[in-house]
């Protein structure tokens, strides 16, 4: 009888653990209901030039993963590699990683400290007047846009993410396919 009993208290343990990590799976990017479109604002490049972020949709890019973030922010750090990782993972689904800064530092520092954290093969970008981040009203970091090649924003993400885990990794394939 106690045998039977603590089989059933397994039993449930691990039927609540796989109900929770199919919640979990669901709920993390979601599309938007209606789309706008990613803002035409002039950003920096890594060589401090003006340039403006343009999709097309005759273009072999599929979609663009575009994480806000600022040196001054510790979860932005933390989840700069898992973006590197996540680069890797995606690139063969033509999905392409995108970085923009909303820090005031200079950019050369900036880069350092992309690489010295693991991010140097993502291409990054700079907004110090934040005009991109205030366009789409974006709240804090990180904060990632998910937008189609047209521009169109498909989704939004507030917070840090392991963006290498497989179910996260599906998610963003599946945002753009």
């Amino acid at each position: 009888m106690h045998i039977s009993n603590l089989y059933k208290k397994i039993i449930l343990f691990f039927f609540f653990i796989i109900l929770s990590v199919n919640a979990y799976a669901s709920e993390i990017l979601k599309r938007l209901d209606n789309f706008v479109q990613f803002p035409s604002n002039t950003v920096l490049d890594h060589k401090g030039n003006q340039s403006n972020l343009k999709f097309n949709k005759n273009l072999k890019t599929k979609g663009y993963v575009i994480n806000f973030w600022a040196t001054w922010c510790v979860p932005c750090k933390k989840e700069l590699p898992d973006l590197s990782l996540l680069q890797s993972k995606i690139k063969k689904y033509d999905i392409e990683i995108l970085t923009i800064s909303i820090d005031k530092k200079n950019i050369e520092d900036q880069i350092k400290f992309l690489s010295k954290n693991g991010a140097s093969n993502l291409s990054h970008f700079f907004d110090k007047k934040m005009s991109i981040f205030k366009s789409l009203k974006l709240r804090g970091i990180p904060t990632t846009v998910f937008v189609d090649n047209k521009g169109n924003v498909l989704s939004i993400h507030e917070g840090i993410l392991k963006w290498g885990d497989e179910i996260i990794v599906r998610q963003v394939k599946d945002l753009f396919y």
